[in-house]
């Protein structure tokens, strides 16, 4: 079985199943896709490793759980496991430092016809975001 991946901006198909309402992903798709190794040590990219202590719940009977591999990096997901879907969402961190460097998150939004705008289409001009709530 496959299930899908968001994160960085584009989706993929990669090896895994859903249990107990469970995203599961195997150890090499989850490297393919994140970078993340699952080594004895505990779950490396590059010189980074989050030892296997904070790994609690992540590996399932040899599977990666993706909810729990996000949490132990605090990196928030949204799992629907009866779409066999997980989508990753920026750090935290990361986006508030790049918010306090005056750097606004790349998004997309319907314009009042309903066409799809980026932010990223105005690039190289000014721009002056406004945001408005009801609640």
């Amino acid at each position: 079985m496959t299930v899908t991946l968001v994160l960085g901006g584009g989706a993929r198909e990669v090896a895994g199943e859903t249990r107990d309402g469970a995203v599961l992903v195997t150890p090499d798709a989850l490297h393919d896709a994140t970078g993340w190794e699952l080594k004895p040590q505990g779950l490396c990219r590059g010189d980074v490793c989050v030892p296997t202590h904070a790994l609690d719940g992540v590996v399932v009977d040899d599977l990666v759980d993706v909810a729990a591999f996000g949490a132990a990096l605090r990196r928030p997901v949204a799992v629907e496991p009866a779409a066999g879907l997980a989508v990753f969402a920026e750090s935290p961190e990361d986006l508030a430092a790049a918010i306090a460097g005056g750097l606004a998150p790349a998004f997309t939004l319907p314009d009042l016809d309903g066409n799809p705008v980026s932010l990223a289409d105005f690039a190289g001009k000014k721009k002056l975001l406004l945001a408005w709530s009801s609640w």
